[in-house]
């Protein structure tokens, strides 16, 4: 029962974190450049990651990021906090309940968690730019974290800014004073933010590979 509390807290730990972003801009990116009103077709369908097993589905105006996989513990591996009843665990603390298929000693549950990485609304804007498209989420009244998503042969990619030389990069370009603490803000024009792109700015990676959907 530990190994899927660590589970769960991970993936949730994940998407608060995603929430304190280490790069702000003080206008979505690229500047002077218009809003998409949707995610273009070829942009669309399911995708999925190498690494952790995770499906993203690219909608219209919408991403999601999907966990849905069989999880194996082994009976010995439940703590004092939990109890087998037949086919459910019980955590004795908060009493939640978590439905399991045995597997001789071993324990299997599912473990099914939907994460919104990003839905096109007035705080939520997509715009393209030199064949990428960027993703602007509102992080304050002022301020915006800005992800790059494209999309060649087959792999979606979607990066962001958080390495040291990223930052160091924008600091450059930009000729920015940033604050000694995160989340550094940075103002920057057109050509700016092209030239970061340009220096392989957005090195922070995510791959994900386009699935087939049968059956439709």
């Amino acid at each position: 029962m530990k190994r899927l509390k660590q589970i769960f807290t991970f993936i949730i730990l994940t998407s608060l974190l995603a929430c304190e972003p280490p790069v702000t801009f003080n206008e979505p990116q690229p500047t002077d450049i218009d809003n998409l009103s949707k995610f273009p077709k070829r942009l669309q369908g399911q995708y999925l990651n190498l690494t952790d097993n995770s499906t993203l589905l690219v909608s219209d105006k919408l991403i999601q990021r999907i966990y849905d996989y069989d999880e194996k513990i082994h009976s010995s591996q439940l703590d004092s906090t939990s109890r087998l009843s037949g086919d459910t665990i019980v955590d004795l603390t908060t009493n939640e309940k978590t439905v399991i298929k045995r597997d001789g000693d071993s324990l299997i549950t599912h473990v099914h968690y939907i994460d919104t990485l990003f839905q096109i609304d007035y705080d939520n804007v997509v715009r393209k730019f030199k064949g990428y498209y960027f993703l602007n989420t509102r992080y304050d009244k002022t301020s915006w974290e800005v992800k790059k998503i494209q999309l060649q042969r087959g792999q979606l990619v979607i990066s962001g800014i958080s390495t040291t030389e990223d930052i160091e990069n924008l600091k450059e370009i930009t000729e920015t004073t940033t604050d000694t603490i995160p989340p550094y803000k940075f103002k920057a024009t057109k050509k700016q933010f092209k030239e970061f792109i340009k220096n392989e700015g957005f090195s922070d990676s995510e791959t994900f590979v386009r699935q087939k959907i049968t059956g439709l």
